[in-house]
């Protein structure tokens, strides 16, 4: 991970494991959009892009949720979160420039059906299959249903 302000001659490197991340990332206000530069494992050769930068990316999120609403285990109720504390962490992820998408399906009846999961169908990727076809849905009670997927900034 690198920390960068206004140009490249002043970029900030850190270097740490994955939690020390997270607590740099979450211990502070948002730093603004683009600052933060995500450097990830190395791709293996055969995977896809996209899938590997999401599942770097959801890591980020869920551990994003434990650090600000895990309970004494460690774990986070989805449906205790409110569109406030959604669009906090969104602003955690405009600064490393990606967006995070969180749409809630309140009701069954409202749950748009989303084909095909390549997160959990792996077989259906091909080498086109870009960052924001991936998403994963988290089940909470009475039905409601949260997808989260990314996108960059940038739109590319």
């Amino acid at each position: 991970m690198s920390d960068s302000a206004d140009s490249a001659d002043s970029t900030e490197y850190k270097e740490g494991d994955h939690s020390e991340f997270i607590v740099y990332l979450f211990s502070s206000e948002p730093k603004p959009r683009n600052t933060i530069v995500l450097e990830s494992p190395p791709l293996d050769p055969h995977k896809n892009r996209g899938l590997h930068i999401f599942e770097q990316l959801l890591m980020i999120f869920v551990d994003g949720l434990k650090y600000f609403h895990g309970n004494h285990e460690n774990k986070v109720d989805v449906n205790t979160l409110t569109k406030e504390d959604i669009s906090k962490i969104q602003l955690y992820f405009e600064s490393m420039g990606y967006i995070s998408h969180v749409d809630i399906f309140e009701t069954v009846f409202e749950y748009q059906f989303k084909h095909p999961n390549y997160f959990k169908d792996k077989s259906k990727i091909t080498p086109d299959t870009q960052l924001d076809d991936f998403y994963y849905e988290i089940f909470g009670t009475n039905n409601r249903v949260f997808r989260v997927s990314f996108s960059y900034i940038d739109g590319s």
